[in-house]
């Protein structure tokens, strides 16, 4: 049975102390069919849409006497997920809460052990260096030396980034228990939750983007992204207008012991790079080949998302382990899961190389049918492919034989694909209506 009228009543038995219940996820409420106690949806791990479907709820304690609830259909879920079975033993101490065995696979270290690139520092880290190496591996450089890039002071809290964005920022937050997005949430109340002593329910920020704000002007990303970063270099200086720009420059992620974000790959296979500024994280990594996209594709699909683990549906994932100051590089498609050991602020950012542009291109038409939500794709990504095609074809008609000749077999490859996907989108058979308002100047 579920409800959202406000006569029923306002203590629910699995609720946080500490959690906002002024939002709306804290709207909705189901009642067990044989006890007859309230509990928040969002306490229970079940959305509102997957309250409409509930014929007959039965809690957790319930649920062993008498079976797990039932629904008039199949259940509905976010993205095509299924929650997991929650454990609220695990839940009350603070403990990742699910029977799904994730978490259990994961601290068993069942996956191949770290053969990447260790750089003692990055002063070799150059594009140059990255367009001429012969694998598309992810590398860890230990010390910042080198990298040319400005972080925070490694002492800087949660508090501290607060008060540098603004306690009164929104932010989105992510219950690590459903994998669900939380909205309603302010730097504020989260630097209230991140520096509490009594966490009642595992909690992570992993998309806060920083860089205009006070904070991120003090923060310089490694040289060599912004000698690769196709934003930077094609996006028109005069046309970087605020909310008109794609800010996927510098983020801050802030996350408490035993947070976990599944199996993923960065909106548009963006290259990414991590820099822990304090505590540790856990990188689990999974080759981009075709079989495995394959999979990828298949499994973010499938009902069964939530209830496995991706890792084994794949000959090979490999455990990476990173400590403070040491910055991780992830090529662009890499399929990859992250848990935190401790709590952990890391700086990080997405970037697209025109050596990995078929990918970026690939990935973006996943994304349109696997039907993720823009939110969650790369903003303005077909108006930043007309700039490129558009400074492309000036900068090539200028460029010798022998500058022409420096450029790679992805490269150019890259190039290719950016044309006929550009050509696609304006009168191929993909052509979209709107396609004048998202690549004109307006």
């Amino acid at each position: 049975m579920s409800s959202s009228d406000s006569d029923e009543p306002q203590e629910c038995p699995m609720c946080c102390e500490d959690a906002p219940i002024e939002l709306p996820s804290y709207t909705t409420w189901l009642q067990c069919d044989t006890c007859e106690e309230w509990y928040h949806g969002i306490c229970v791990g079940i959305s509102a849409s997957e309250c409409d479907c509930i014929d007959k709820y039965h809690c957790r304690k319930c649920a062993e006497t008498h079976g797990p609830s039932s629904y008039k259909g199949p259940a509905l879920r976010r993205s095509g997920r299924s929650h997991a079975a929650v454990d609220y033993n695990k839940l009350n101490e603070g403990q990742p809460a699910t029977f799904n065995q994730y978490l259990l696979r994961l601290e068993a270290g069942e996956f191949a052990e770290d053969d990447f690139e260790h750089l003692d520092d990055g002063h070799t880290v150059t594009a140059e260096w990255i367009r001429s190496r012969d694998t598309n591996d992810p590398f860890i450089v230990e010390s910042a030396a080198g990298l040319g890039m400005e972080m925070p002071d490694q002492a800087t809290t949660v508090n501290d980034v607060a008060n540098a964005v603004g306690r009164d920022t929104a932010v989105s937050v992510m219950d690590v228990l459903t994998q669900n997005e939380l909205s309603g949430w302010t730097l504020g109340a989260w630097s209230e939750y991140f520096h509490s002593t009594n966490r009642r329910r595992v909690l992570n920020v992993i998309s806060l983007e920083i860089s205009d704000t006070v904070l991120g002007a003090k923060i310089r990303r490694p040289r060599v992204v912004d000698e690769l970063d196709l934003v930077e270099k094609y996006w028109p200086e005069a046309k970087r207008k605020p909310n008109r720009f794609p800010r996927v420059k510098t983020y801050c992620l802030m996350s408490v012991q035993n947070a976990y974000t599944d199996f993923h790959v960065d909106f548009s296979a963006t290259w990414v790079y991590y820099h822990v500024l304090s505590g540790e994280k856990a990188f689990y990594l999974i080759p981009p080949t075709p079989s495995n996209m394959r999979k990828y594709e298949s499994w973010s699909k499938s009902p069964e998302q939530a209830v496995s683990l991706f890792a084994e549906n794949v000959k090979q994932c490999f455990e990476v382990h990173l400590k403070a100051g040491h910055t991780l590089f992830i090529p662009a498609g890499w399929i990859h899961a992250v848990f935190t050991p401790v709590d952990t602020i890391v700086i990080g950012g997405n970037f697209m190389t025109m050596q990995s542009l078929n990918t970026h291109i690939g990935t973006y038409k996943l994304e349109a049918r696997t039907k993720v939500p823009a939110r969650y794709r790369f903003p303005f990504f077909i108006k930043l492919c007309r700039y490129m095609t558009e400074l492309l074809a000036k900068r090539w008609a200028k460029l010798t034989s022998q500058d022409k000749a420096k450029w790679t077999l992805d490269e150019l490859e890259g190039a290719f694909v950016l044309a006929s996907y550009l050509e696609s989108k304006l009168v191929g058979d993909e052509c979209d209506v709107d396609i004048a308002k998202v690549v004109g100047d307006k």
